[in-house]
């Protein structure tokens, strides 16, 4: 008879960028400010809560904000860590030079734009070259509405299309992803632009009631080959609009934000992602060994 032992999954922390090196200094303790993009709100709240579970003595002051916004808040020193999806540009990365510090942005988990509609709206499916019709203005019966006027989901989608005239009536900047929602559902023809994690985590009472508020549209390149967000989707860069969640910090110590940054990329934090309804950036290896009376077989 054959039993399926279940190995421990091993929970050695493995930085996202650097070699691993003894602990030394102060991860364990102390306070930081987040800067982060609100469309991440969700992951970062559940890496923040896993933080602090395993540091009782961190503290964290987390500043939801527009993307932009949120990596000026570290450039300018008001904050130690920015959550954002993309990496520095060159003119952003000076800051680093000029204090002579090395700049390796982490990488947390792939995220994913989701598009929303009223539970009315006929909709039930759009390809891509249609949302460009709408942020150049050659479709104006439906506008676009984000959380923010610089979020990181606006900016996706920007550099995404390059619309050559950007229609500005035809985009409307909310005051967070929760008025996204309140704005779909008093609208039946906007299209709203969320972040994935917000409504990808099945175990999360807040997630599954936005969830039933609204429609969430199956995108691609055709009506025929379109796919809905999910976990699946993204794994296997089906859906079209799969985003990156970056970790930037200016700490050039071992201290909590680089700590963070490197506990939301080792095992633990992955499975943070995953437990979310997210892509992990990181393959997280398992181990099984599998029993029986003539045997031992190992397999990864």
């Amino acid at each position: 008879m054959r039993y399926i032992l279940l190995l421990a999954v091993a929970f050695s922390i493995v930085s996202c960028n650097s070699s691993q090196k003894a602990e030394e200094l102060h991860v364990n303790k102390g306070r930081i400010t987040v800067a982060a993009d609100e469309s991440f709100k969700h992951i970062v709240d559940a890496q923040v809560a896993a933080y602090k579970a395993h540091y009782p003595e961190t503290e964290f002051d987390v500043i939801y904000t527009p993307e932009q916004k949120a990596i000026g808040l570290m450039l300018s020193d008001s904050a130690e860590l920015a959550v954002v999806s993309r990496e520095l540009t060159a003119e952003e990365q000076k800051y680093f030079t000029s204090r002579q510090l090395e700049y390796l942005p982490g990488r947390m988990a792939w995220d994913a734009v989701v598009l929303i509609v009223n539970k009315e709206n006929p909709l039930e499916k759009i390809t891509t070259s249609s949302i460009k019709e709408i942020l150049e203005g050659e479709n104006t019966e439906r506008k676009l509405v984000f959380d923010n006027s610089s979020s990181s989901n606006l900016n996706f989608l920007l550099n995404y299309f390059n619309p050559q005239n950007l229609y500005r009536e035809n985009i409307f900047a909310a005051n967070g992803t929760l008025d996204v929602f309140n704005y779909i559902e008093k609208n039946k023809k906007a299209i709203g632009v969320i972040g994935m994690n917000w409504i990808s985590d099945e175990d999360h009472k807040e997630s599954r009631e936005l969830r039933e508020r609204v429609k969430i549209l199956s995108v691609g390149e055709t009506l025929e080959t379109v796919y809905q967000p999910t976990l699946s989707t993204v794994r296997k860069s089906e859906y079209p609009f799969i985003k990156t969640v970056y970790l930037h910090t200016t700490q050039h110590r071992w201290g909590v934000a680089k700590g963070f940054v490197r506990f939301a990329c080792s095992q633990i934090g992955q499975l943070v992602v995953e437990k979310m309804g997210l892509q992990p950036f990181y393959l997280i290896p398992k181990k099984y060994q599998m029993f029986d009376s003539k045997e031992i077989v190992t397999t990864e």
